[in-house]
């Protein structure tokens, strides 16, 4: 079904989306881009927003799946009366997470425009870690209770990758925002006249939503291989990968009010 709708939607992008006049790719521009420390943080950042966002989107039905496996089992070989049980279940939760992440995608712009980007993200960043805080309590509270996982403990679960879902893509959007105005600022520095140092802030940021986009992606993978880790560990528990994700969120924190909320 996928590859349907990927096919149908590449075939309408190369019929109707080529109505852009002058618009090229710019090698020079993505080095040049490069060299800006701004252009590595940014990145950092955006790893922590949109890769959170891809990761959890793979991720959030595994950790239900597995969850809801455990109940059932017991600690036991599951059947395949079980398994899919199982995963019935995370299916009809799971979809709900990318949902409302993508929604608020549109809304975290929004926000950037009215409040400013850094400010958007600093405080998305501290509500993503009080998320991962909520998620890493919760999966403690299952691992140290036997049997199946309480009614409180799925609410903290779930609730708490809804928010992080929520947040990433309210980051996503106040991320890139933060973008241009950071190469507007540093084009006033710049002499010559003010059409050429619009065209290089425009030729910047442009270079780097790309780059940043690309080393965001990263974060994806990093969270399937967190995740994967943490089970295969000798707890067999996902606790430990989201202890790491959530300091990761208080780093990017303290980051962004360092670097652009001084």
């Amino acid at each position: 079904v996928y590859l349907v709708l990927l096919a149908v939607a590449s075939v309408g992008a190369a019929v109707f989306m080529d109505n852009l006049d002058h618009q090229t790719a710019n090698p020079k521009a993505m080095l040049e881009v490069l060299r800006h420390a701004d252009s590595w943080v940014i990145s950092l950042l955006y790893i922590g927003t949109f890769g959170s966002f891809i990761g959890f989107g793979f991720a959030f039905g595994q950790v239900l799946n597995q969850t809801f496996l455990a109940g059932l089992t017991g600690g036991a070989a599951p059947t395949p009366a079980q398994t899919a049980a199982a995963s019935l279940h995370a299916a009809r939760i799971a979809f709900v997470g990318p949902l409302l992440g993508s929604i608020s995608r549109v809304w975290g712009g929004k926000l950037a425009d009215r409040r400013g980007g850094a400010a958007v993200t600093l405080w998305t960043f501290v509500g993503m870690a009080c998320a991962g805080v909520l998620v890493t309590l919760s999966a403690r509270a299952d691992d140290v209770t036997p049997g199946a996982a309480t009614g409180v403990q799925l609410t903290g679960l779930i609730g708490g990758f809804v928010l992080l879902f929520v947040l990433s893509g309210l980051g996503n959007g106040s991320v890139y925002k933060m973008i241009p105005a950071l190469f507007e600022t540093r084009a006033a520095t710049i002499p010559g006249p003010t059409v050429e140092r619009a065209a290089w802030s425009r030729s910047m940021s442009g270079a780097l939503i790309g780059i940043a986009g690309a080393i965001g992606a990263v974060g994806g993978v990093l969270i399937n291989l967190g995740l994967r880790a943490s089970y295969q560990g000798a707890a067999k528990s996902a606790t430990a990968a989201f202890v790491v994700f959530t300091l990761f969120y208080v780093g990017a924190a303290v980051l962004t009010k360092v670097r652009y909320r001084r």
